[in-house]
């Protein structure tokens, strides 16, 4: 579901970056890139240049640059001028392609580049025809000590979260999920930005000696077959995600084995072709969801979906907002199925506004159609409501999970709130009309309030697109 943001159970993080509202935008965006975002160097190394331009200078604040991932790539990064940044690329003798990623930071705004570097003998990130298309350089520094080995990664994690699901998944086996960083989790379950993350979903013997529950010693292989049995890792979900200032990058295993001894994990996981190394020491205690019969997956119908949590109304907002796009404008629907198990079909729709590859602001609307379609048939006039019906906007809450359900405005940004969000509202009131054009085209209408009767509106024309 695309209106689920957190990563405490089976999903991951989605990030926005931020944008504030249409009064505040010319004064408070700053910081462009006005070469592209995404660059590819060969492997002999060069210098390549970044220009950007700052709107609006703030008086004392410097443009810095941090290196996320792919550090041992990077001879130096200079600003020999106002608008330019230099990063001198080094040779890439190894045979596998190599990965960087760099963000420019100004004020509390940040944009992310990326280099991508061919591998020794192939062509400006090409694969390399002697069969080796080699891996992305993981590294990073966020906690990971990359080797002299340049196909191995080394990480020793300094954190561990993790959850119990019981025999939700498999009779006769427990599941369960964990994540290995260096930063852990906050408080609502949510991974920090500039950070690195191996997540693992794997099964094993159920427990007997009840709460509370950890991991089992034992070796936990690779399981193609995702037969859930016990000793098994999960062959689909297993990951390793990069969080930065603006998104999330999650990259699925192709391999993975875990050793697990009393207070100790030794994980190995396989991504983009380059082994990576993980170890961890100290308490191993999982989080018992075995109170949640699917698994941490809201799947709705319940006769109050919210888990009586609408009460728990969240907001940051302190002030009106008229949701506009200084950036470029892009909408998409999702059609979920009969989710609220109202007898009518149900869409996530998400408005956004985009600048590259990013979104800086967003509005998720949860609606609830008078049909049964599954093709995008959204016009309707929708009220916003806690109690799931046609012509109903499921009101925003969060459920027993930490997680923002429903619907939402989202800025994103170095706030302190949820998953750094610098600015976010549950929207409870209000209504969303949207209307056909006729010519391929929706005019969608907003004008909703959160607990704190700030009024959020959005007036936008345009294609609404499939996601």
């Amino acid at each position: 579901m695309r209106r689920l943001f957190t990563i405490m159970t089976l999903a991951v993080v989605a990030l926005f970056a931020s944008c504030e509202n249409a009064e505040e935008t010319t004064s408070k965006n700053h910081l462009s890139i006005t070469s592209a975002n995404t660059i590819d160097v060969a492997a002999e190394g060069e210098t390549v240049a970044v220009t950007y331009t700052i709107n609006n200078p703030i008086e004392g604040m410097d443009l810095t640059t941090t290196i996320i991932e792919g550090a041992n790539a990077i001879e130096k990064i200079t600003k020999p001028a106002t608008g330019v940044i230099l990063v001198e690329v080094k040779a890439n003798t190894t045979s596998s392609k190599r990965m960087v990623i760099i963000n420019v930071n100004y004020a509390d705004e940040s944009a992310s580049i990326v280099i991508n570097q061919a591998a020794n003998g192939s062509n400006n990130g090409g694969n390399d025809e002697g069969g080796n298309n080699g891996g992305n350089d993981e590294g990073g520094n966020n906690g990971g000590n990359e080797n002299d080995n340049n196909d191995v990664v080394t990480f020793e994690a300094a954190k561990f979260n993790g959850n119990y699901y019981g025999q939700q998944y498999s009779e006769g086996a427990d599941g369960f999920t964990i994540f290995l960083s260096e930063q852990g989790l906050n408080n609502a379950g949510q991974a920090f930005p500039n950070s690195v993350y191996y997540y693992v979903y794997a099964f094993a013997p159920v427990a007997t000696g009840g709460a509370p529950y950890t991991i089992p010693n034992g070796t936990y292989k690779w399981d193609t077959t995702n037969s859930n049995a016990p000793y098994t890792i999960n062959s689909e979900s297993t990951q390793v995600i990069y969080t930065t200032d603006i998104d999330t990058n999650n990259i699925v295993a192709t391999d993975a084995k875990m050793i697990v001894e009393d207070n100790k994990i030794t994980l190995e996981m396989t991504i983009s072709g380059k082994l990576h190394k993980v170890t961890y020491s100290g308490a191993m205690v999982l989080t018992d969801l075995t109170g949640n019969d699917d698994g941490g997956n809201d799947d709705g119908g319940s006769d109050d979906p919210t888990g009586g949590q609408e009460n728990e109304s969240k907001s940051t907002l302190t002030d009106d907002v008229v949701f506009t796009f200084p950036n470029t404008p892009r909408v998409t629907w999702t059609y979920e199925g009969d989710w609220w198990q109202t007898g009518y079909s149900n869409y996530t729709i998400m408005i956004m506004d985009k600048s590259g590859d990013y979104t800086t602001a967003c509005l998720q609307l949860d609606i609830i159609t008078d049909n049964t379609s599954n093709n995008g048939d959204i016009d309707g006039t929708y009220t916003f409501a806690y109690t799931a019906n046609k012509n109903v906007a499921m009101s925003g809450f969060i459920d027993n999970w930490k997680r923002p359900v429903g619907s939402w405005y989202f800025e994103y940004g170095s706030g302190s709130g949820m998953a750094g969000y610098k600015n976010y509202a549950m929207l409870i009131s209000g209504c969303v009309g949207i209307t056909n054009n006729g010519d391929g085209t929706h005019t969608i209408k907003v004008d909703a309030y959160d607990c704190n009767n700030n009024n959020i509106t959005c007036n936008w024309s345009g294609e609404v697109v499939k996601k």
